[in-house]
């Protein structure tokens, strides 16, 4: 059988206050991608690759808070001032997360045979 597992992660460094209570209020247990890699391998699969694709999800977090950016107007008659607000804050929180090393994005393969 095989996995493959997209996922929130966490940086190697100390954390930050502000990301350690972000991870709080979530209810997160977040693993660095080699942690998680591990965690993998621990269960029995073999061959994993365990990939930090962080910057692709900062890729697509810019691009997407552009679109959303360029169309506001667009959005907020379709949803809420609000729901506009809290997108785009949610993005930008993010790509300061990532740019600060707290939060990464990792991508998992493995195979069991």
């Amino acid at each position: 059988g095989r996995v493959l597992i997209s996922d929130y992660c966490r940086g190697d460094q100390p954390q930050s206050d502000r990301f350690q209570a972000y991870v709080a209020s979530r209810g997160y247990h977040l693993l660095s991608p080699s942690q998680y890699g591990g965690v993998l391998t621990a269960a029995g699969f073999a061959d994993v690759v365990a990939e930090d694709r962080t910057e692709h999800f900062t890729n697509v977090l810019e691009a997407e808070l552009a679109r959303t950016v360029a169309s506001r107007d667009e959005f907020i008659a379709q949803t809420s001032e609000k729901d506009y607000q809290d997108i785009v804050g949610g993005w930008e929180s993010k790509l300061t997360r990532c740019a600060d090393g707290d939060q990464k994005w990792g991508l998992f393969l493995g195979y069991k045979h």
